[in-house]
């Protein structure tokens, strides 16, 4: 028999640093492209697994010994490899029972149709413009789910200024999956008010200043993500070389939107990224490690 213990046990077991489970209903209101009920229309609850990202990771970037590390263990590995094979097992566990379960990793380089951000980790992203319902009433395929919505209903955690989950015990230094299923689990009370108390550290510790207004600018963080600022230790004379905005993007003074984010990505090329599509974080994610720090002064991690 599966239950709610039993799924949490697994869980931690086959190497998700938390794991919470979460009311469907909670979904009730949300756009269809975004619903988990548009992918399993008899579900009754969400399964939420965090996996924990070594800050070690971090700590490497920001003192500046190693780069490629963070890019392909702490989020490419995660994402594509173990949370696949852990999805897989719990999904086993699940579908031997009798019920359905609908494995939902991070897939980083897809946005719905009307999402026009992007992911900095990522070589570019791919809004699926062209989509069209195969019959009126319903979505659009693909049908993305809100992460970070969906751990929050999981009572894992809930977003901060930076943009980014933060939960307890692990901060900011996670990674995500979910399992939409049918079975009837009981389920976890929703994540309350954030861990984050808006001290602005994140904001200020943005070497391109995409942070700002209890909104990211993820076009401008993705631009400095890649290492367009002079805290760069690849930083070359060549890079923008006779461009009279040359000082103004180091310093993040220039505004990035989509267009010319797209553009300036071509002469950014400071680290080895095409064998995978994931970017090397040049910023060191210094929003993620001052935040950190911050809750780690307060004693709140």
């Amino acid at each position: 028999m599966i239950d709610a213990k039993r799924i949490k046990e697994k869980a931690l077991e086959y190497g998700a640093a938390a794991v919470g489970i979460g009311d469907i209903a909670l979904f009730e209101g949300v756009s269809p492209q975004r619903d988990p009920k548009m992918i399993l229309p008899d579900a009754k609850c969400i399964i939420g697994f965090l996996f924990r990202v070594p800050r070690a990771l971090y700590r490497t970037m920001n003192e500046h010994t190693q780069y490629m590390q963070y890019t392909q263990i702490g989020v490419k590995y995660i994402d594509e490899d173990l949370s696949e094979i852990f999805l897989l097992k719990m999904g086993a566990l699940i579908e031997n029972e009798g019920y359905d379960a609908c494995l939902q990793r991070n897939i980083s380089n897809l946005r719905i149709k009307g999402d026009h951000t992007t992911n900095p980790e990522l070589a570019d992203t791919y809004e699926l413009v062209n989509a069209e319902a195969v019959s009126p009433g319903k979505p659009v395929p693909d049908v993305i789910i809100d992460f970070q919505q969906a751990a929050a209903i999981c009572g894992l955690g809930r977003v901060g200024d930076s943009g980014h989950l933060i939960a307890p015990g692990l901060g900011p230094f996670l990674r995500m999956a979910f399992i939409v299923t049918d079975a009837p689990l009981a389920c976890d009370p929703p994540f309350g008010e954030t861990l984050c108390d808006h001290c602005g550290k994140c904001a200020s510790a943005c070497p391109g200043k995409a942070i700002g207004g209890n909104k990211v600018n993820s076009w401008q963080c993705a631009v400095y993500y890649r290492g367009a600022h002079k805290s760069n230790p690849f930083m070359t004379k060549a890079f923008l070389e006779n461009d009279p905005e040359r000082e103004k993007v180091l310093a993040g003074e220039k505004h990035f939107d989509r267009e010319s984010a797209r553009e300036i990505y071509k002469k950014i090329d400071f680290l080895p990224s095409r064998s995978t599509g994931y970017i090397p974080c040049i910023c060191g994610r210094a929003c993620d490690m001052a935040c950190y720090r911050h809750l780690k002064e307060k004693g709140v991690l």
